[in-house]
């Protein structure tokens, strides 16, 4: 697909950047701000102070055209939105100035292609595709100080395209400007992994002081600790909580060791870990209780596939929360058998030879190991893994 023009709209501390990295591509682009200000600033080349911009105008800036008037946009075939989405009181993000850019685009130019870069809300898209159809979602990652740095040389473009057409289109401008890889999705799955990227940066932030609070108590040094620590980072799924005989006991373990010691982090991180982790538990509890069926298959009751062991075990611990509350449960699990037969106390729970024998005599499955994700069966399965 051949994009010679593009369009912006917002020419803002990434809007420029942006512009500019896209005229670089050999793209020409027509640019829009809703400040004459900032406009006339752009013509007459003021210093910027994020780096290279300045250099860029100078030697890109031949290709772009700025206004204040939508109808520039005319003709352009796919037009990037970049505008500011302040946070309301509630932490939401405000995306007046988004719909508004929308609407304006559309009332100009019904079949260009909407690209929102503004950062917005889970679920905003749906919302926005109202007003115009084709319309993609692609969230900037970049950081003050070095935006066109992290334009140009990204780890990953991401776009929300509701439509597979227009996200390759959008595609095939970042192809332009680098070769690095592009991943197009439902823009529900863009607005998610835009958000919780940001989330377990800040998560990391937090982990990575927490230790740093415990090095000082010991006189440890932090940086070799932490780039030890990040040798070994695992990609986990979703699924259920930290089980077996090391998690657990470590997670409580760092807790009693911060309390000795006064390291406030640490503690407290400590309980909100096992208080999240303990609420795993409550959410597959509440979601097979809705199901309103009394005979539970549970298939898999170890702390995770392929071994005996029921240390900590949540799959276990569901089991002994249905039975207290009148359940009947069928449990197949032929390597955690014997140590589920001793935690178990109960003329209610039942352990069956084969997989066949539980899905037969129970109403509801749940699935408690990963290693039994994929067992097919029409009764309703409650199953974490997938």
């Amino acid at each position: 697909m051949n994009t010679k023009t593009v369009g912006i709209v917002g020419l803002g501390k990434l809007g420029l950047p942006l512009a500019l990295v896209l005229c670089k591509a050999g793209i020409e682009v027509r640019g829009i701000d809703a400040s004459i200000k900032r406009v006339n600033e752009i013509k007459v080349g003021r210093a910027f102070p994020e780096p290279q911009v300045d250099k860029y105008l100078v030697k890109y800036g031949n290709l772009l055209e700025v206004s204040t008037e939508y109808n520039i946009l005319n003709d352009a075939p796919v037009v990037f939105i970049d505008v500011q989405t302040p946070s309301t009181k509630s932490g939401k993000f405000d995306i007046t100035l988004v719909e508004s850019a929308v609407q304006k685009i559309h009332k100009v130019n019904s079949e260009a292609v909407i690209v929102v870069s503004s950062t917005i809300n889970v679920g905003d898209m749906d919302r926005l595709r109202e007003i115009h159809e084709k319309i993609c979602y692609n969230p900037e990652f970049t950081a003050q100080g070095k935006i066109i740095k992290d334009f140009e040389s990204p780890k990953f473009v991401l776009i929300g395209a509701c439509r597979r057409g227009d996200g390759k289109q959008v595609a095939s401008i970042w192809k332009k400007v680098h070769n690095k890889p592009i991943y197009v999705v439902e823009p529900i799955e863009a607005e998610i992994i835009k958000l919780s990227l940001n989330f377990s940066y800040s998560l990391g932030i937090v982990f990575a002081n927490m230790i740093g609070e415990l090095c000082e108590k010991f006189s440890a040094d932090s940086s070799k600790v932490l780039d030890i620590i990040y040798e070994d980072r695992r990609d986990y799924k979703k699924g259920l909580g930290f089980m077996g005989p090391c998690f657990p006991r470590d997670v409580n373990c760092f807790k009693a060791i911060s309390l000795e010691n006064y390291i406030g982090s640490g503690h407290r991180f400590s309980d909100l870990l096992n208080e999240l982790n303990n609420y795993t538990v409550e959410r597959y509890l509440c979601k097979i209780k809705s199901l309103s069926r009394k005979k539970i298959g549970i298939i898999g009751v170890a702390y995770k596939p392929n071994v005996p062991y029921v240390n900590e075990s949540q799959p276990l611990e569901i089991a002994e929360q249905l039975l207290s509350d009148g359940y009947e449960i069928f449990i197949y699990d032929p390597l955690a058998q014997e140590n589920a037969k001793q935690a178990l106390s109960s003329d209610k729970v039942y352990f069956c030879s084969t997989i066949k024998e539980c899905l037969e005599k129970a109403e509801v499955i749940f699935i408690g190991t990963a290693n039994y994700s994929n067992i097919k069966t029409k009764k309703p399965v409650v199953n974490p893994w997938i």
